[in-house]
């Protein structure tokens, strides 16, 4: 009987043996226990995390502790509440911050715009490109400066 699974799916040999075995001394083949703690939640409050957290794309974790706990009565760590998010697929990340612009700002660039509209390629290519790159990295702000043109590095 065992032999036909062998050619099916990929499996091992190795494995359909072992289970071959198994169910000749004990009568049949089931899991093993695992080790490791017990799940917390089971698949309804998995499913609630998952369905109030697309609903509610801004809620933290402490949240969503919170809302498990008065709604479904299931007393979960942050920790735990992140790992189900990210089974299934749904991960923590920062919004992007950008600096208001006032009105100042604004008259400020749109004065620079209308002065340099009309300006030709030969007057473009004089001034010195550069990209000004600003990266969050762990809540801090960096910046570095990358000359296009390696030429005009001193």
């Amino acid at each position: 009987m065992w032999h036909q699974f062998q050619h099916s799916g990929g499996i091992k040999s190795c494995v359909i043996s072992r289970l071959a075995s198994r169910h000749r001394t004990t009568g049949r083949v089931c899991d093993r226990p695992r080790s490791g703690a017990p799940q917390v939640t089971d698949r309804n409050d998995d499913q609630y995390l998952r369905t109030y957290a697309l609903r509610h794309r801004y809620a933290t974790a402490t949240q969503l502790q919170a809302q498990l706990r008065d709604v479904r009565g299931t007393r979960v760590s942050r920790q735990t509440i992140r790992n189900r998010l990210h089974r299934f697929g749904l991960n923590a990340r920062r919004p992007l911050q950008v600096t208001p612009l006032t009105p100042r700002h604004r008259r400020e660039r749109l004065h620079w715009a209308q002065d340099h509209v009309t300006w030709t390629m030969q007057q473009w290519s004089t001034v010195l490109h550069s990209f000004v790159i600003l990266a969050m990295c762990l809540g801090s702000l960096s910046c570095w400066k990358v000359n296009l043109r390696p030429s005009l590095r001193s």
